[in-house]
């Protein structure tokens, strides 16, 4: 019997042994398990004090502000635009200085904002090409005063040595009438002219200040000077002083000296006071000689408003400060705007029908006028004198 063939097997093949094809892929990721492993173990390793994270709101603490300083509060209560980084030089003309930094109160601007009470808009020239311009706030004291004209003389007007007011020169040793009007143009600070008349002997008779309209900080501005007589001069010269005071130390500067005569005739003005009794009404009357007045209406209600607390039987309970800002007499209706002192009377019915009852009696003794109509700036006549 022949021999039986037998046929080769092929070996099997090991079991769980990868097949060729995903070997890269394999290795692609044994390489990117290890990478991650490295990096938890970088992450673990000591990287020196780290920040404790808060565990609730309230262990966030804020950082601190820094407290505004005086100067600061200053400038922002005066509407200025305060800065912690300025340049030193700005506002110090003809002074040498590193430019470096310090903390500035800015003026001027569009916006307009202003200094403090003590200091002055320095270095600001606005103009159309610039109407942003701004200046910086430094102290009266520091800014150098000006040693040549600050503008040329304007034609026909009586000037101070540096031409910061001046004042039309037609008054100069004219007769003052009462009311008495004098025109001019100032620069001066917050647009502030103050003036003052006095009689041959230097004794004061009246005074008060007017506001120039000008266009902006450091420029000129009209002015007009409108005011009654009410004291009765001893001498039949004296002197018109308009001028500036010094907001350094309120020591008059840049002071135009007028002569003028003085008138001398006189006439009664009637007033009427509140009594020293219990009741509210105005019904005490009392005289008083003053200058002559072609306005007798407004001349009585001026003069009542600067009369004595105290006068022979009678009180003059009108706050005082307060000031005639208009008057008008039509179809007879007196219509009678006061400043807002008027209104510092402390509340009260009786005190409002006193104040109301001296101001319309004092002017309802004229004939021209039948009722009155009060009222303050900015309020109406229903908004004034509520008790």
């Amino acid at each position: 019997m022949p021999p039986r063939k037998t046929t080769p097997k092929t070996p099997a093949r090991p079991p769980h042994a990868p097949h060729a094809p995903y070997a890269p892929l394999f290795m692609v990721v044994i390489v990117a398990l290890l990478t991650v492993g490295l990096l938890l173990i970088w992450r673990e390793l000591p990287m020196g004090p780290q920040p404790k994270p808060p565990t609730s709101v309230t262990d966030v603490k804020p950082v601190p502000a820094t407290p505004a300083s005086a100067e600061q509060k200053a400038c922002e209560a005066a509407r200025g635009k305060w800065v912690e980084c300025g340049n030193p030089c700005h506002g110090k003309p003809g002074e040498v200085c590193i430019t470096s930094c310090e903390p500035q109160c800015l003026c001027g601007g569009i916006a307009g904002w202003m200094c403090p009470e003590n200091q002055t808009c320095t270095d600001y020239e606005p103009s159309a090409g610039t109407p942003d311009a701004l200046g910086v706030c430094r102290s009266r004291a520091a800014v150098p005063a000006p040693s040549e004209p600050v503008r040329e003389r304007p034609s026909g007007m009586l000037c101070d040595d540096l031409n910061f007011i001046c004042v039309d020169d037609e008054v100069k040793d004219s007769t003052l009438a009462s009311p008495f009007t004098v025109k001019g143009s100032g620069i001066a600070f917050e647009n502030t002219i103050n003036w003052r008349l006095l009689d041959g002997k230097g004794q004061k008779l009246e005074e008060g200040f007017v506001t120039a309209d000008a266009p902006d900080i450091g420029q000129a501005g009209d002015f007009e000077i409108r005011a009654f007589m009410l004291n009765v001069p001893t001498t039949s010269t004296g002197t018109l002083e308009v001028l500036e005071y010094s907001a350094k130390d309120g020591e008059p500067i840049h002071k135009v000296e007028i002569p003028v005569q003085l008138p001398r005739t006189t006439m009664t003005a009637r007033i009427f006071l509140a009594g020293y009794n219990t009741e509210c009404t105005a019904n005490k009357s009392a005289d008083v000689t003053i200058v002559r007045s072609n306005l007798p209406v407004e001349a009585s209600l001026r003069t009542l408003l600067a009369a004595d607390r105290r006068m022979g039987e009678g009180l003059n309970v009108i706050p005082e400060g307060t000031q005639l800002v208009s008057l008008k007499v039509s179809g007879g209706t007196a219509t009678v705007s006061f400043s807002p002192e008027l209104q510092n009377y402390g509340g009260g019915s009786c005190n409002v029908e006193a104040i109301r009852g001296q101001i319309e009696q004092t002017l309802k003794q004229f004939s021209t006028v039948k009722n009155v109509v009060i009222s303050v700036v900015g309020k109406t006549p229903e908004e004034t004198l509520q008790p």
